[in-house]
């Protein structure tokens, strides 16, 4: 149906294309269901419609490990079901929204007991990023003629049954968790059916110790009057305080000098998944210079150079900063030379001072040092093997999916920390990066980033396939949109 407006001049019509509203995420936009409770307290979680389920659990007695005991009555069973809230709602920003669901839990004696359980399973071990392990269940069982698994932490663990094999996959992130093998004879569900628990564990191998020098937190600051930006972390900040592990502050007192004066803060940090001493916490002290009445002066170190590099033809990428804009360069001798092997250079870059910091007046800009390596031009594709997910165009969009790492490059560098300046190719030519952000991983994995993955590595490439920006986004962080950290 269209609608035919006549406008006789002098007269003129002003019209503004209506704007679909954006709605608020709830339990009816979720829209739960599938929830089911077997006569063995099975848990079958239930899906939705939008959103991402993120995690469960119950108030209810009997409830434990993620599944309930038996019950002597017909007895209703209410799922708090944690939900991720996706983009494009209004309170998107809130991150998670927790919905109810409510199923019977028939009682145990409803069915007939033909299947029985054979020994116990033992617990696994896996590392983290893809590996798997295969568990032949034919043993497990007394009776049974058909199998199958429950999942509840698909988060950290990805399983699959072909015939009496059950095959657990890791995902990208470490934890511990449990599945249940099912062992059923053809006439189930009149029959019962029997449980295994198999506990696993996941192991992050490979990965650091999370430490305030090789993750220090980045940016913050303090006002003259007081007030604590907090800066930025892999990590979630706990409490602030003067002294390591001290009495928790919000604020300090405010300066009441001209000059700046020197302030230490200590942010309590718990380490994320992806790092060996996840889950613990460590204090890490930060010296903020606080502004006085007068304007404070930028400094190199607030200026926090990043994203700079240099391709394999010696062309020079200016990148960017926190505080401030990077204008320019000072032009260098070697500068659309190439170099045999890779080699450490030295740029000076003009960043033009921003308004509220001493001299700004529009042109005036302060001089800052940085070392870039320069990647060898001789054997331009390397051949240390990495994986990519799908580019996404803001390194925040990562954080409306969980993604696969799956796409098979090759690097020049052998470590993803120093995939900055390097090559990345695809089937021996130069990777199309058209300046998009790519989740990087050393395997091929099914969850390698975004939603529920903890932190994950993340790297900008550029349309002749060179990294020029290294960073770990951890998207269960900032309000749902993500907290990054450039290397």
């Amino acid at each position: 149906m269209s609608t035919k407006i006549n406008v006789r001049s002098p007269f003129y019509l002003n019209l503004t294309e209506p704007v679909q509203p954006t709605p608020s995420f709830d339990c009816n936009v979720a829209q739960l269901q599938g929830f089911i409770v077997d006569n063995q307290g099975i848990i079958t979680p239930p899906t939705l419609s939008q959103g991402i389920l993120f995690s469960f659990t119950s108030s209810d007695s009997g409830f434990a490990n993620q599944k309930y005991a038996t019950v002597s009555s017909a007895t209703t069973r209410t799922l708090a079901v944690t939900i991720r809230i996706p983009i494009g709602f209004t309170n998107t920003t809130d991150v998670y929204f927790v919905c109810s669901i409510t199923a019977v839990q028939p009682i145990a004696s409803s069915c007939t007991t033909t299947v029985t359980n054979s020994g116990t399973i033992p617990d696994q071990t896996l590392n983290s990023g893809g590996s798997t392990v295969s568990i032949d269940l034919s043993g497990k069982f007394n009776g049974e003629s058909a199998y199958a698994v429950t999942n509840t932490t698909p988060v950290l663990i990805t399983t699959a049954i072909s015939g009496s094999t059950l095959t657990l996959s890791s995902n990208n992130i470490g934890g511990t968790g449990k599945v249940y093998a099912l062992g059923r004879d053809a006439n189930y569900p009149t029959t019962c059916e029997a449980v295994q628990p198999i506990a696993f564990t996941i192991n992050v191998v490979g990965s650091p110790a999370f430490s305030c020098s090789a993750n220090p937190p980045t940016g913050g600051a303090i006002s003259q009057a007081g007030a604590i930006t907090d800066p930025q972390t892999d990590g979630s900040i706990n409490k602030r305080s003067s002294t390591s592990d001290g009495t928790a502050i919000t604020s300090v007192s405010a300066n009441t000098g001209t000059s700046v004066q020197p302030v230490r803060i200590f942010f309590k940090i718990l380490v994320p998944a992806g790092y060996s001493n996840a889950g613990a916490f460590v204090n890490c002290p930060i010296d903020f210079s606080q502004p006085g009445t007068s304007a404070p002066t930028l400094t190199c170190g607030i200026v926090g150079l990043h994203s700079q590099s240099i391709s394999t033809n010696g062309s020079i990428n200016i990148g960017k900063a926190l505080v401030g804009t990077v204008k320019s360069f000072t032009t260098v001798p070697w500068l659309g030379t190439t170099v045999a092997t890779n080699t450490s250079r030295d740029i000076e870059f003009q960043i033009l001072i921003p308004t509220g910091y001493a001299g700004a007046n529009g042109s005036a800009t302060v001089n800052c040092t940085k070392a870039v390596i320069q990647p060898a031009a001789i054997g331009i594709c390397g051949g240390h093997n990495y994986f990519l997910s799908a580019g996404v165009l803001e390194q925040n969009n990562f954080c409306d999916n969980t993604r696969a790492t799956k796409t098979a490059v090759t690097s020049t560098s052998s470590s993803i920390v120093t995939l900055m300046g390097s090559q990345i190719c695809r089937n021996g030519s130069p990777f199309l990066g058209k300046e998009r952000y790519y989740a990087v991983n050393t395997s091929s994995v099914s969850a390698g980033a975004g939603i529920g993955v903890g932190s994950f590595y993340n790297i900008q490439i550029s349309d002749v396939g060179i990294v020029i920006d290294v960073a770990i986004t951890n998207c269960d962080l900032s309000g749902g949109n993500g907290a990054t950290i450039n290397l």
